[in-house]
């Protein structure tokens, strides 16, 4: 990945210093068509009906998930082996369990949303676009922006303030206008000193029962006070450095009866 050059350094500093943009500002809505089309096209009714099984992989390591969606009924199950030690989580509507090495773990406080974050933060990325008609989501139509030689259609997503403990979160994502295919999406996180941004590609597109899943390429950047809306494909070619590649494999999708 090229080095950023010093104009281009200079520049992002400007933007983001500033932070202001002539354009006014799109629109919040919950609804958009492009999003509509892109989750019918990945999965539509099969995300709220099925019970999903896979590994994901990255350079973090490997985590096992099952995932059971019945209407508003969900279930979430993730298990990790790191460096001998195994931990599971399991997460439903009312009910939040861990385990260490088999052993349960009494969760109290902040120790049952610090484990309902990690397995909602691992079960959010492979189910793309899923969820973003979830009544917490706000979007933002910005309209088609170049990438090489495709215009790709950038929508922007915020989240109702307290709505999670990422609410604060800001994501783009680009579809191909004319399938409503979901291509890439970035994501701020942090703030002051340690803000950041990732920009994921995806590829290697496989439908398993009836559901599109991917792989990701993802890249990262990190600057005290960059946003999300940094994110161009100027930025991305000379700013940002290749972070790991996330991969996911033994898919099984299982329809509910």
């Amino acid at each position: 990945m090229n080095r950023p050059s010093l104009r281009f350094s200079i520049a992002l500093a400007i933007f983001v210093i500033s932070g202001t943009s002539a354009a006014a500002p799109a629109e919040k809505v919950q609804r958009l068509d492009i999003v509509d089309r892109a989750i019918e096209l990945h999965g539509g009714e099969l995300y709220e009906h099925s019970t999903t099984t896979l590994t994901i992989c990255s350079k973090s390591g490997c985590f096992d998930l099952q995932v059971r969606i019945d209407g508003e009924r969900f279930e979430y199950v993730v298990e990790t082996a790191v460096k001998g030690s195994n931990r599971k989580v399991r997460v439903t509507n009312e009910t939040t369990e861990r385990w260490n090495n088999g052993s349960s773990i009494l969760l109290e406080g902040d120790d049952i949303q610090r484990a309902r974050d990690f397995a909602n933060a691992r079960v959010y990325f492979p189910f793309l676009p899923y969820r973003l008609n979830d009544p917490s989501v706000f979007k933002q139509d910005l309209g088609l922006e170049r990438w090489g030689d495709r215009d790709l259609a950038k929508v922007k997503v915020t989240f109702q303030a307290g709505s999670s403990t990422d609410a604060s979160d800001e994501y783009l994502y680009w579809f191909d206008p004319e399938t409503a295919r979901l291509e890439q999406f970035a994501y701020s996180f942090g703030s002051g000193e340690k803000a950041g941004v990732r920009f994921r590609r995806l590829f290697n597109y496989r439908r398993v029962g009836g559901i599109l899943f991917t792989d990701q390429e993802n890249l990262g950047a990190e600057a005290p006070g960059i946003q999300v809306d940094a994110v161009t494909p100027e930025f991305v070619e000379e700013g940002m450095r290749q972070v790991s590649t996330v991969e996911l494999s033994d898919i099984r999708v299982e329809p509910l009866n």
